[in-house]
């Protein structure tokens, strides 16, 4: 187990805010699955190493100098080495994914459930390391940067950002073209072919990927009967459930879960 401290003029110590710390070094990344306390405060710090951290459960309140929020299960923070920023953790704390490496990344504050279902493998791995693990943890913190780096779509105006993002805050709920153009004030034809130009898929596609998603990551995370997963990330029935999820994941839901966990 390795402990971590993030460096400022006052030199924080991370470790005295956390509960535990799980840490390795795979290829070229130092891979860290960290939960820290509730109620927490660390002031004003900053890391050595560019990272991108995803939070797998709770909450943080993030403010760097020129982006701030409260990032929930889900959300996707990125920052470049040095940036100095404040952290504030919610009332049931939050266990959060990092992955550092030498790469230069922006300051960003998103959320992504494709993410949020790499970052929940990565504990995981983490929990039962076995000699496989900085392979396995390699290959997965390539996969985190990849779908990182792909929220902000390349060259995509604000507007589409800010649809993506209306996407998938109501992939859990009935959700239309239409409605979404219509609070953005665009045209939906537009939006739908803007959307699928710079983020490689529908809207419609898109926010199903996003439910099977986030069901992977509730299959890993809990017990919840397969039945209630599938209701909540709104198929009609665990059938069209199961299909779903096979051809997104290759395993059907039962054995996903048992191979996860």
């Amino acid at each position: 187990m390795a402990t971590a401290v993030a460096r400022d003029e006052g030199s924080i110590p991370v470790a005295a805010s956390t509960i535990r710390h799980e840490s390795i070094v795979a290829g070229d990344f130092r891979v860290s699955d960290v939960t820290f306390a509730p109620g927490k405060r660390l002031p004003r710090h900053r890391h050595p190493h560019g990272c991108i951290a995803v939070v797998v459960e709770g909450a943080v309140d993030k403010a760097f100098a020129r982006v701030s929020g409260t990032a929930a299960q889900g959300a996707v923070i990125t920052m470049p080495p040095e940036e100095p920023h404040v952290d504030v953790f919610g009332r049931a704390g939050a266990r959060i994914v990092v992955v550092e490496s030498q790469a230069e990344e922006d300051v960003g504050l998103d959320r992504d459930w494709t993410c949020l279902l790499i970052a929940t493998k990565i504990a995981r791995e983490l929990e039962a390391p076995d000699s496989f693990t900085p392979l396995a943890i390699e290959g997965l913190a390539l996969e985190l940067a990849a779908a990182a780096r792909r929220l902000t779509g390349p060259g995509a105006p604000h507007w589409l950002r800010s649809a993506r993002e209306l996407a998938l805050e109501r992939a859990l709920e009935p959700v239309s073209v239409v409605e979404i153009a219509a609070e953005l004030d665009v045209d939906p034809r537009l939006l739908a072919r803007g959307f699928h130009e710079h983020f490689g898929a529908s809207i419609g596609d898109y926010v199903r990927n996003a439910r099977l998603d986030w069901a992977a990551a509730r299959l890993v995370q809990t017990d919840a009967p397969l039945a209630t997963l599938a209701l909540e990330a709104g198929f009609a029935d665990q059938s069209h459930f199961t299909r779903s999820f096979k051809r997104r994941t290759g395993l059907p839901p039962g054995k996903y879960r048992r191979a996860h966990r």
